[in-house]
């Protein structure tokens, strides 16, 4: 029987400073899945034990090195994070719990990292708020161990997932698809399908065009495992996107991903991403819609 289960340590809180990313939302979205969703402590798990080689498979071992020493060089002063130890060693640990939610998502279906999603990381720099690619690192991690296949990117959040496209531009068992605000960082890279959007797009547009490429996608792709990268930075109050999706359709677009998929029996790896909401409360609230599309699907087919 399948079952969401989830991913939180307190260590997630990293001091970033004064910044624009809400790092306190993990505590509150933990907080609010215990209290709303009242999931059996037997579905919560730590994070997994980070290796050289997870990271190895993914990033370029010269900036490896930079990072493990927080050395200011062009491959880590590309990040809009200090170059810190503390943050990069922080990085580092969440990106066990990617790997933890992958591993739980092949076990029992779903998996839900209470952090993560951070896919502007490139092989050899980092980029935006990300100095680590932990979704490919958790993919790469999973193949190494379990052998799993077609491996199937759905990115919703308001930021072209660039560092996965590039990661992944040459691997035919892996399909990348990124819906965004065209007019917003980054530079853009070529996933397998890119829908770049206007500004402004308002609900029923966007959950239209959603819901065609994914019908798309799947005449083309069979995915073995699905990776669902679930940025609410989309909100039409966000603070860093142009895009004007209410909280219904923020959390309708949840449901129409995540049923899809689940009910057809595919192993499902959900990691937060961006969000930044004029609070951190209203963010984490917005998180929540992911986690309840979840356990709604799996009670559906259950």
């Amino acid at each position: 029987m399948a079952e969401v289960h989830y991913v939180y340590q307190e260590d997630a809180w990293v001091d970033i400073g004064a910044h624009v990313f809400p790092v306190e939302k993990y505590a509150l979205l933990e907080r609010l899945i215990l209290g709303e969703l009242q999931p059996s402590k037997e579905r919560w798990h730590g994070w997994d034990r980070v290796e050289d080689e997870d990271l190895e498979r993914v990033h370029m071992p010269r900036y490896l090195r930079d990072l493990s020493q927080a050395r200011e060089s062009a491959s880590t002063l590309s990040s809009e994070l200090p170059v810190t130890t503390p943050v990069i060693q922080g990085f580092r640990r969440m990106v066990g719990g990617s790997i933890a939610a992958a591993r739980l998502a092949f076990r029992h279906g779903v998996g839900f990292h209470i952090g993560g999603g951070f896919h502007h990381a490139f092989p050899d720099h980092a980029e935006g708020f990300c100095y680590l690619h932990d979704t490919a690192i958790a993919v790469e991690a999973l193949r190494s161990s379990e052998g799993v296949g077609n491996v199937l990117f759905v990115d919703v959040d308001v930021h072209q997932g660039n560092g996965t496209a590039v990661i992944y531009v040459d691997d035919p068992e892996t399909f990348t698809y990124s819906i965004h605000q065209e007019r917003n960082y980054p530079i853009k890279q070529r996933s397998d399908l890119d829908r770049g959007l206007d500004d402004g797009i308002q609900d029923e547009e966007y959950l239209q065009l959603l819901a065609q490429d994914l019908d798309r996608i799947d005449a083309r792709f069979e995915p073995e495992f699905l990776c669902y990268v679930a940025g609410v930075d989309p909100y039409r109050h966000d603070q860093l996107g142009g895009l004007a999706l209410s909280a219904a359709g923020i959390e309708e677009r949840d449901r129409l991903v995540l049923g899809r998929y689940i009910a057809r029996g595919v192993p499902t790896a959900i990691f937060l991403a961006g969000g930044y909401a004029p609070t951190a409360e209203t963010t984490a609230r917005l998180h929540l819609s992911a986690a309840r599309a979840a356990e709604e699907a799996v009670s559906s087919i259950s």
